[in-house]
């Protein structure tokens, strides 16, 4: 009868302790485009509007869910994938089955993350992914630091700007959605990335007319890159953005890094 609580108490500790902090180091402020769960528009129309500007995403993916139709889109197919690889986009990890964490023991995450990696790498040879996203934004305590020795980053979907020192098991976020990013927000979330040196990363799903509830239209999308271009900030995907903070996993990570990920669950 206690579960529940004791669940409620670790998603809590999850979302407001640092398991990973980090002291970003970046010269000038950043902004990186994210996608999850990956619908097919977030390719067609998506990546194309990146690429129109200059820029490329990071697209966090399922594989178990690639080429399924489901309530608001079709998730991209395993050919999509490989040509989102191919021009430039960073794959992220979005568990295999697209299932919150919080859910699972420590041998189902292992297993969840291991698969999904097998199969993303049978579709782009030599892909090393090394970010997750936390799906439906779920996380509890356990399974963040279980993450943390597996991943560079884990990126969640609580809003803020990621600024100073920054919680790579759980970066902050701001809404991509046309019913949430008005342009007031946008210029004011904008102001804080310049003011505070900041790290700005937009999510969203699809990229559609008319978008899901969780969806960006392509006008939206085209008018905050061009807001943030007018900026001048610099745009990157999550694993070039972690450099240009200054993050550098070390070669001792890195090894303990592929050897977690080609053994299997523990």
């Amino acid at each position: 009868m206690f579960q529940p609580l004791v669940n409620g108490v670790l998603r809590r500790v999850a979302r407001h302790s640092r398991s990973k902090p980090f002291a970003m180091r970046n010269a000038a402020p950043l902004v990186s485009f994210t996608f999850d769960d990956v619908p097919a528009s977030a390719y067609t129309n998506g990546a194309a509007i990146l690429e129109q500007h200059g820029l490329r995403g990071t697209f966090y993916i399922a594989a178990g869910t690639l080429g399924q139709v489901e309530e608001h889109w079709r998730v991209i197919d395993r050919e999509q994938v490989r040509a989102l690889h191919d021009r430039g986009h960073e794959i992220g990890c979005h568990t295999f089955s697209h299932v919150g964490v919080d859910t699972l023991d420590a041998r189902m995450l292992d297993e969840e993350c291991r698969h999904n990696r097998e199969v993303l790498r049978e579709i782009c040879a030599g892909l090393d992914v090394t970010n997750f996203c936390y799906p439906f934004g779920r996380v509890s305590l356990p399974r963040k630091l279980q993450l943390d020795d597996r991943f560079d980053s884990s990126r969640g979907v609580y809003e803020g700007i990621n600024a100073g020192v920054v919680d790579l098991a759980l970066l902050r976020v701001i809404e991509l959605y046309d019913r949430t990013l008005t342009r007031d927000k946008l210029d004011r979330v904008l102001r804080e990335t310049r003011a505070r040196n900041g790290w700005l990363i937009f999510y969203s799903h699809d990229v559609a007319e008319p978008p899901s509830w969780i969806g960006v239209s392509p006008r939206l999308l085209r008018e905050t890159i061009e807001a943030v271009q007018a900026e001048n900030i610099r745009c990157l995907p999550i694993r070039d953005a972690l450099s240009a903070i200054g993050f550098r996993r070390t070669t001792e990570a890195a090894a303990k890094f592929s050897a977690r990920a080609a053994s299997g669950p523990r």
